[in-house]
C-alpha cells in the first residue's frame, strides 16, 4: 500500500511561487501539484496573488524602474509639474500610466524625500510614504498614477518634503485635478 502524501499549505506555495524553494523542493512541489487536484486548485489560487503582486507598480518610481516599465512595452503619458502649478490633467485612454514628474525641486543635498497625497476638497490623506525615491539629477520625483485611481477624489495636492544634510526642510506643493 502506497503512503499518502499530505496536502500542500498555503505558506509552502507562497515560497514556490516567490522562488524561495530549494531547486529539490520546489521540483518535489511541482510533482505532487501536478497530481492533486486539492493542491493544484489552492496553487493556482496562490499564483493569482503572488503574480499579481510581482506586476504592480509602485506609486513612486525611480528612474531606473520607469526605463524598465518603458522597456516591457508599457505606454507612458508624461505631465511634468512645476512648483506651485495647478493643472487639469486627463488620463490618456489608451496610457497605462499617468507619469506625473514633480519637477523643480532642489535635491542636490537632499538625504531623504517624503511624499503625502491630500484631496484638496477635504484635505484627506490619501497616500503617506517617506523616504520615496527621487531623481537627485533631474530635481524631481516620479509618480506613476494608474488606472485604478480613478476611484480616488479627482483634486489631489501632492506634497513633496525635501530634508537636507544641513537640517533644512523644504515643502513643495503640486496641484493636479485627475480626469479619467
Amino acid at each position: 500500500m502506497s503512503a499518502v502524501k499530505p496536502h500542500l499549505d498555503w505558506a509552502g506555495l507562497v515560497d514556490y511561487w516567490a522562488g524561495d524553494l530549494t531547486s529539490e523542493d520546489s521540483a518535489a512541489c511541482e510533482e505532487h501539484v501536478f497530481g492533486c487536484q486539492a493542491c493544484s486548485e489552492l496553487s493556482a489560487r496562490v499564483a493569482a496573488v503572488t503574480e499579481t503582486l510581482r506586476t504592480l507598480v509602485p506609486l513612486v518610481l525611480t528612474p531606473e524602474l520607469l526605463a524598465q516599465l518603458r522597456a516591457r512595452g508599457l505606454s507612458i503619458a508624461d505631465n511634468p509639474m512645476q512648483p506651485g502649478e495647478r493643472r487639469e490633467v486627463l488620463f490618456p485612454a489608451r496610457a497605462d500610466i499617468l507619469l506625473n514628474r514633480l519637477c523643480g525641486l532642489s535635491l542636490e543635498r537632499a538625504t531623504r524625500v517624503d511624499f503625502v497625497m491630500r484631496a484638496e476638497s477635504t484635505g484627506a490623506v490619501l497616500v503617506a510614504e517617506d523616504d520615496v525615491p527621487f531623481d537627485r539629477a533631474h530635481g524631481s520625483v516620479l509618480i506613476a498614477c494608474q488606472k485604478h485611481f480613478a476611484v480616488l477624489p479627482p483634486d489631489t495636492v501632492a506634497e513633496v518634503r525635501v530634508r537636507d544634510a544641513d537640517g533644512g526642510d523644504t515643502l513643495t506643493t503640486y496641484t493636479i485635478l485627475h480626469r479619467f
